[in-house]
């Protein structure tokens, strides 16, 4: 498609003037929801447009009178040009995909010409945070009537694509948990579970399956991260012990070098020190990230009274920051555990119950009382806005590896009184559903 020129674009901006006074009934509602006065980058037509949609706001008729009071007399003859130049209302959509596409590609010099001028890094990360909102158009609002939800889920359903779930590297797990593009889930787990570990393995396989993750490290030293990846089976299988020992086999090597042939096919980022929300969205901009891991919640420095409070703001910032930028952002979370010694839930996130309201997914990681084998671990799904909740699998944690895999059904079955029907978490092929309901 050839770049829009200047004059294609002062066209549009008359054809929808135009169109709003040909036919104000059909139109008006569509234009006041697809643009702002930002678009028109004519100061004349972004005068008139907003006095047309002040007329609007007050329930007021527009026609070439009515506007031509709000305008002022001195535009009479350029409204009685746009009518002349608009014989017809019915191509206005397009003349508003114009003013926006061009309106945006303004934007993005006005940012670009920006960066000879900055002064420091964060003036730069904030131009780059620009150009993303502006890239992504996430500042265009959605305003549906009943029949074009009615005809847009049709033609969903009737599109072959398969819809872009998360998968999570655990093909039970992806058989239940359908996490779209923009929500926010909670991993949540004591110290020294594992909630780092499993997250991540959970990254590294959605950037293997091509999403752009960035994993957010509040705490972990980079050592400690590349050491506990490259100890993964998915990723170079290389046991921890002789990571940290610094007595790497030649097949050690082999495969650290193999992972590394990979790595360019693996858009996966470490991001460390990025401490505000600030920081972490102008990160997620700046690289395009599809997924984000925040490890975790509670480190995030931000404003408060108390610490109640703090967490409150940051857990639904950090909704806002998935639902706007369109990430899915994945936040662990630390927890009180219960003084009866049950196993916890989501009422036990630590310092906040705000997080619960505002996740739309909450996994839960603790170690297994039934115990059926060594480092064994129940992840419980709490809660899962599109699916059902309180349903559980074990998972058996290889902490030489930092690896998690579903437990067998021959371990299960040595658990007295805990026979396979129970757990359901067959990896053989014909188990049934790996999920049971909480006993």
């Amino acid at each position: 498609m050839p770049e829009l020129t200047k004059d294609a674009w002062y066209m549009a901006q008359v054809s929808v003037i135009g169109s709003l006074l040909v036919d104000p009934d059909k139109t008006a509602g569509m234009i006041f929801q697809q643009a702002r006065p930002t678009h028109f980058g004519n100061p004349v037509f972004r005068h008139i447009f907003e006095a047309a949609q002040g007329l609007w706001a007050e329930r007021k008729p527009i026609d070439p009178i009515t506007l031509l009071h709000a305008a002022g007399d001195n535009y009479r003859d350029l409204l009685a040009d746009c009518m002349m130049q608009t014989p017809t209302a019915a191509n206005v959509e397009e003349y508003l995909a114009i003013i926006r596409s061009q309106s945006r590609l303004n934007a993005i010099r006005r940012a670009a010409y920006g960066f000879a001028e900055v002064q420091t890094e964060r003036e730069a990360l904030q131009i780059y945070e620009n150009l993303g909102l502006i890239l992504r158009d996430i500042d265009t609002i959605e305003d549906l009537s009943w029949t074009e939800m009615v005809n847009d889920y049709l033609d969903r359903m009737a599109d072959p694509t398969p819809p872009d779930y998360l998968s999570w590297g655990i093909p039970q797990l992806d058989q239940v948990l359908f996490v779209s593009p923009g929500a926010f889930v909670v991993i949540a787990a004591d110290s020294s579970v594992g909630k780092t570990a499993l997250s991540l393995q959970f990254a590294y396989h959605m950037a293997a399956t091509g999403k752009r993750v960035g994993f957010f490290s509040l705490e972990t030293p980079k050592e400690s991260l590349e050491d506990r990846l490259m100890a993964e089976t998915q990723v170079a299988n290389i046991p921890l012990p002789r990571t940290k020992s610094r007595a790497l086999s030649s097949a050690d090597f082999e495969r650290a070098a193999d992972a590394g042939q990979r790595s360019e096919r693996v858009p996966l980022r470490m991001i460390r020190r990025a401490d505000t929300l600030a920081e972490i969205q102008n990160r997620t901009v700046m690289h395009g990230f599809d997924v984000i891991f925040i490890d975790y919640l509670q480190l995030i420095e931000h404003e408060g009274i108390n610490r109640s409070e703090t967490v409150l703001k940051i857990s639904m910032e950090l909704h806002r920051m998935a639902q706007r930028l369109g990430v899915t952002v994945v936040a662990l979370s630390q927890i009180t555990p219960p003084e009866d010694g049950k196993d916890p839930t989501m009422d036990n996130l630590r310092e906040s119950r705000q997080i619960k309201n505002d996740a739309d997914v909450i996994l839960m990681l603790m170690p297994d009382r039934n115990k059926p084998f060594p480092n064994a671990r129940r992840l419980v799904i709490e809660k899962d806005k599109d699916g059902k909740k309180k349903r559980w699998l074990v998972l058996k944690f290889d902490p030489e590896h930092m690896t998690f895999a579903i437990g067998n059904r021959k371990e299960l079955d040595t658990v007295p009184g805990q026979g396979a029907p129970m757990f359901d978490l067959a990896d053989d092929e014909g188990g049934e559903n790996p999920f049971a309901p909480l006993p």
